[in-house]
């Protein structure tokens, strides 16, 4: 035990309402560029400057290219991407072992591979735009309640040994050790993961976006676009915002969510899913990032020591997933009672955590895909443009990677570290 949970008994605990930012956006740097003009044309347009957006516009540039990048807001990441839990844990949706069972042993191990190769990307890119201070060091415990789940970590962390990843199922004494405080005995034990990352979602996200403005790219901010539709009859596309137009050559989306706002054949596809997060006071006590109940329920600690909690969604069915995207806010509606309940489970599952007072909540955006799997790849049948959206809330662990394969593929290249399994032609 490193902390007590007297030091907060005094202390008030219940959620504010909806606080006015993230975490991430309340503590990260400004976006110091001002908006650029639109030019009458383009080489590539991505839209969105979320973390796919602003990374794609950073490969890119290191090839080369002089990317055009449309954001409605006046600074990259102040829509999902500013204000999700900063997990850049590694796997896909499912645990290996259910991937495995899902899309086959190849499929799967491709798209774990790919998460590891996002890491160390991760690790590099930092190091060498001068941004590491917004990435730290975590591990990853998965935690089981039920026995059914228990048995499909082990079968993970069986599947993962199999293919040369480290991972060890650990019974409740070995998960309270490696987890760094107490847990309840209900638990019946964890898949922990080594070697994981974390970043100041906010910091890292304007951090890729500098670093791909000095390379050259055009950030245009505070721009709105309309539509997307092919241009003459020598191939282009014709990008309406409400602040002009431009002809590009390629045009990537990159809006998650919103994405079928401007590519409605994806309306059916794209399921947006309401995330709700609370934030603590700092803790003296550091733990891992931890998942719970396949995922439903997550958490972590910020680099100041405040806990964050998430999920529980399945817990209000009907009202958080299918959603109305919010038509010019980055938010949906906030939920006061969700968070309550976030709120309510943390001292459950961290009894250490009992009285420690909620000083932030906020909510954002998913987008999910029937099969779990995000958008990545060519639009079928029309040269020249190309999607990145629907993550299914990891979008951080495919946060270089995606990016920059899809800029090898754009250039011409194969870029054959994207896993078939995201091909937006298996629903196009």
């Amino acid at each position: 035990m490193t902390g007590t949970p007297t030091t907060y008994a005094t202390m008030p605990t219940r959620t504010p309402m909806r606080s006015p930012d993230s975490y991430w956006l309340a503590t990260g740097p400004a976006w110091a560029r001002g908006g650029s003009a639109l030019p009458e044309r383009a080489g590539v347009c991505v839209l969105g400057a979320g973390v796919m957006g602003s990374t794609l516009a950073y490969w890119l540039t290191r090839a080369g290219l002089r990317p055009l990048v449309i954001e409605r807001n006046p600074a990259p990441a102040m829509g999902s991407s500013g204000r999700n839990a900063g997990r850049l844990i590694q796997g896909g949706n499912a645990q290996h072992a259910v991937a495995v069972d899902r899309y086959g042993h190849a499929e799967a191990l491709a798209i774990y591979r790919a998460t590891l190769v996002n890491r160390d990307l991760v690790r590099e890119v930092t190091e060498r735009e001068g941004i590491a201070a917004s990435r730290f060091p975590t591990a990853k415990l998965d935690l089981a309640v039920e026995e059914d789940e228990a048995l499909e970590l082990k079968r993970t962390a069986e599947a993962l040994r199999a293919d040369g990843i480290e991972a060890t199922w650990l019974d409740l004494p070995g998960a309270r050790e490696a987890f760094g405080t107490d847990l309840p005995d209900t638990v019946l034990g964890g898949l922990y993961r080594p070697d994981q990352d974390a970043v100041h979602s906010v910091a890292y996200v304007r951090g890729m976006a500098e670093a791909a403005a000095r390379g050259g790219a055009d950030f245009a901010c505070g721009v709105t676009v309309a539509s997307v539709e092919p241009y003459g009859t020598d191939g282009g596309w014709l990008v309406t915002t409400d602040a002009g137009t431009v002809i590009a050559d390629q045009v990537v989306v990159a809006l998650n969510a919103w994405t079928p706002r401007l590519l409605p054949e994806l309306a059916p596809v794209i399921t947006p899913v309401r995330g709700q997060l609370v934030q603590t006071a700092p803790v003296p006590f550091r733990i891992p990032q931890w998942g719970l109940d396949r995922g439903l329920m997550y958490g972590g600690q910020t680099p100041d020591g405040s806990l964050l909690i998430g999920g529980l969604r399945n817990t209000v069915p009907g009202r958080d997933e299918g959603i109305e995207v919010p038509e010019g806010s980055n938010t949906p509606d906030f939920a006061p009672d969700l968070a309550e309940r976030l709120a309510e489970a943390l001292p459950t599952l961290l009894p250490e955590a009992a009285g420690v007072p909620v000083v932030r909540a906020w909510s954002g955006v998913m987008a999910f895909t029937p099969d779990r799997c995000p958008l990545v790849g060519a639009w079928p049948g029309a040269e020249g443009l190309w999607v990145m959206a629907a993550f299914n809330g990891h979008g951080m662990p495919y946060a270089q990677v995606m990016p920059e394969q899809l800029a090898e593929r754009i250039r011409g290249g194969r870029g054959s570290g994207i896993p078939a399994a995201f091909d937006p032609a298996r629903f196009l």
